[in-house]
């Protein structure tokens, strides 16, 4: 008898009430595989667009798991079971799920489940932006908008670590928070137009605000020489020599970029921001999607001992 699990996700397109609980099938390992019983789970937009849409088919989301490997596939050495760890995986809003070895890292005592699962795409995506698509030098003038949320927080502080100098970008009320990640300068944009007070400023703007909001104040922020990394999917019109990068967070750099940001968070040298910690239950996961609909500061995170 094939032995099933709960997991929670869509058919058809709508609001947070959309999402729907299933019994499945529990996953097997392939080879270079784990299967991860799920302890926490971190919510991201792409997720909310994905329910909005819906599809034809019962669908499973999430891409951030923690929690504790449960069996292992044929050729796997450096994982064994019992073993806690932080994923970047498909189909996380389940029991369990499965996990390359590439795509996951151990996590020490030292970081919880619902940090560790709050670290995952936000983590990877401000890898990417920094080291991967920016290549922040030493030195450079980084603009990040939207530096009160997962991934702009990350931004600034390992844009920080890089070296360069960091303005960032946020409502008023986020002050404090983006002020205690670092940054050399902080820019409100409901109180000042920042398009005349960071006219041709930035050798790096990251457009990391919900949807990559605002593309057009990009170009005007960025020096002549500029480069803009934004998770907007629209390349807004360039001047002089501006180049234009959509970030994701693919899954090619997680053997590097996990680990990386796991130790800096067990060290203190990175800190993740969680907005909301919710039940691991299908009430929790529309509450978390209530809240990715609404305005946040930090991540949101369902979790098995919320």
């Amino acid at each position: 008898m094939t032995e099933t699990m709960k997991a929670y996700g869509f058919t058809r397109g709508g609001g947070p009430s959309a999402l729907q609980e299933f019994d499945v099938p529990a996953p097997q390992p392939g080879p270079n595989e784990v299967v991860v019983t799920v302890q926490a789970v971190g919510l991201n937009n792409r997720e909310r667009i994905a329910r909005e849409q819906g599809s034809s088919r019962p669908t499973i989301p999430g891409r951030d798991a923690a929690g504790i490997v449960s069996a292992v596939g044929a050729g796997v050495t450096t994982f064994a079971v019992g073993d806690r760890v932080v994923a970047h995986v498909q189909n996380s809003y389940a029991e369990q799920t499965v996990a390359r070895v590439s795509s996951t890292a151990k996590l020490p005592d030292s970081v919880d489940f619902p940090t560790a699962a709050a670290l995952v795409t936000s983590g990877v995506t401000a890898y990417r932006i920094v080291h991967t698509f920016g290549r922040i030098q030493p030195g450079e003038v980084v603009i990040v908008k939207g530096a009160s949320g997962g991934v702009g927080g990350l931004v600034v502080q390992l844009a920080k670590q890089a070296g360069a100098y960091v303005i960032g970008v946020a409502s008023a009320r986020n002050r404090i928070l983006v002020d205690d990640l670092g940054v050399d300068r902080f820019v409100a944009y409901d109180r000042e137009k920042i398009t005349q007070v960071l006219a041709e400023t930035g050798d790096v703007v990251v457009n990391a605000a919900m949807n990559g909001a605002g593309s057009d104040q990009d170009v005007v922020m960025a020096k002549p020489t500029g480069r803009i990394i934004s998770v907007s999917h629209s390349e807004p019109p360039l001047r002089g020599q501006i180049t234009f990068q959509h970030t994701y967070p693919g899954d090619d750099t997680d053997a590097v970029a996990l680990p990386l940001i796991v130790a800096g968070v067990a060290d203190d040298t990175l800190i993740v921001d969680i907005d909301q910690v919710l039940p691991f239950t299908l009430a929790g996961f529309i509450a978390g999607h209530e809240a990715l609909d609404s305005r946040h500061a930090g991540r949101i995170v369902v979790a098995r001992q919320a």
